[in-house]
């Protein structure tokens, strides 16, 4: 037991300064401390803003390029669009054209025929019965 209470002395002995309160030059020293190690950082920081500054304008000049790609890209997509109706419209059209001419041949081709059977009618009826003339 009275080793005990003799360590509990010694370590309270030992840790009573750490209770004691910090003098103003401590507090100097302290301050000059961290100053000193603040100094980097903030030339790292001045740093490091610069640097974000100079890849801002880059990615700036970057999104410039592309919205130029991107207009040209249009402008392309708008010609090719142009070009395939200008494509359809030109086999469309003969198309459209060669189906009217040929209803319209099979239409005149019917009425041949038909005016036709009316000519050999009109014969057979003239060979059967002539007329006194």
């Amino acid at each position: 037991m009275k080793t005990f209470i003799f360590l509990s002395i010694l370590f309270s002995a030992i840790a009573l300064p750490a209770f004691g309160a910090l003098t103003d030059t401590d507090l100097d020293k302290i301050r000059l401390i961290i100053n000193e190690e603040i100094k980097p950082i903030k030339a790292d920081i001045v740093s490091l803003k610069t640097d974000v500054a100079w890849m801002r304008g880059k990615l700036e000049g970057v999104d410039k390029q592309f919205e130029g790609v991107d207009r040209q890209i249009t402008h392309v997509t708008y010609i090719t669009y142009g070009l395939i109706a200008l494509i359809v419209t030109a086999i469309a059209i003969p198309q459209i054209l060669i189906a009217w001419r040929a209803e319209k041949s099979r239409s005149l081709e019917r009425k041949v025929e038909m005016l036709t059977e009316e000519i050999e009618t009109l014969k057979r009826q003239q060979i059967i019965h002539p007329r006194d003339a």
